[in-house]
């Protein structure tokens, strides 16, 4: 059995990213916590390697400086130590719950509470707390850095550490696992092809998208024939989902997906009107910083 993605129009599932981003300090048991306080649907949440190819939960291949104190409590004047290269035990020396003042960052969040002391989870942690409630929707964010400054192992090793730790928790029946490098996604479709995948893309044109003729979630093996639409590319992989970046979704895209049979998930919708209009559209989930407000948006109808 797989987790039920497509959902009644005006009903999305309501994803807190990270955790709760604007509200907590970002992919953290506390922000984690919030969500089931709160009666969220789902959590999205990114993970990657430490040492000794133990799956981590955090988004930065390298100590975050808007987010990370040493152990001195001094805020990181740089990005520091690659994720990759820190035990879990040099990790969880870290506080990250905090976002650091003078950052740009920081004025992204400014109702996010700090929460002193809070730690990076592995993710075998986080799977003990989102096994006890089996309605929770869990949408893991595999992140693989691949390209010129690749610093994690071959993606295809993170997809089969992360596929042993889902299955020794017993959360396939709830658990999405996304993407935007689709090599994950055909490892995952060849070895676990029960499990459900969302398959990320960014279209905007800005500095997250390199120039080039094959968009960096494509990989070359993967691309169907010239002019394929991305949810046709998507549905002839047997993906279940289109995780697509909110500004690149229209109706139009939205019915051809969903004729398709693919699940639509809007990331990251945090303005009200925004995430009012995803809903009325009829996306299936709805990834926010802010799931308090998406949650009650959806509530008013």
């Amino acid at each position: 059995m797989t987790v039920t993605l497509r959902r009644a129009p005006g009903q999305p599932v309501i994803y807190g990213h990270r955790g709760a981003r604007g509200i907590l300090p970002e992919n953290t048991m506390e922000g984690f916590a919030h969500l089931r306080a709160i009666g969220a649907d789902g959590v999205e949440m990114d993970v990657r390697y430490a040492a000794g190819r133990v799956p981590v939960v955090i988004h930065d291949p390298l100590m975050p400086m808007q987010l990370a104190r040493d152990p001195k409590g001094r805020w990181l004047d740089a990005p520091g130590p690659r994720i990759a290269d820190l035990t879990v035990a040099e990790l969880q020396r870290y506080d990250v719950g905090r976002l650091s003042p003078d950052s740009p960052y920081a004025g992204r969040y400014p109702v996010q509470r700090p929460v002193d002391g809070a730690l990076i989870p592995t993710l075998a942690q986080f799977l003990d707390w989102a096994s006890a409630d089996p309605d929770l929707v869990i949408n893991i964010e595999i992140k693989s850095d691949t390209g010129p400054h690749e610093t994690s192992d071959q993606p295809e090793l993170l997809a089969e550490d992360v596929l042993a730790l889902i299955d020794a928790h017993g959360v396939a029946a709830q658990t999405v696992v996304s993407s935007f490098d689709w090599r994950v996604l055909d490892w995952l479709r060849q070895h676990a092809p029960a499990l459900s995948r969302g398959y990320l893309t960014y279209e905007q044109p800005d500095a997250f998208q390199p120039a080039g003729p094959v968009p960096p979630w494509l990989d070359p093996r993967l691309l169907s024939p010239a002019g394929d639409s991305l949810p046709r590319l998507i549905a002839g992989l047997d993906g279940q989902a289109w995780c697509v970046h909110f500004r690149d979704l229209t109706a139009d895209r939205l019915a051809e997906a969903h004729d398709l049979g693919l699940a639509v998930n809007a990331w990251t919708v945090n303005h009200a009107s925004d995430i009012a209009r995803m809903i009325a559209m009829g996306v299936d989930g709805v990834i926010t910083d802010y799931p308090d407000l998406a949650l009650a948006l959806r509530a008013s109808g």
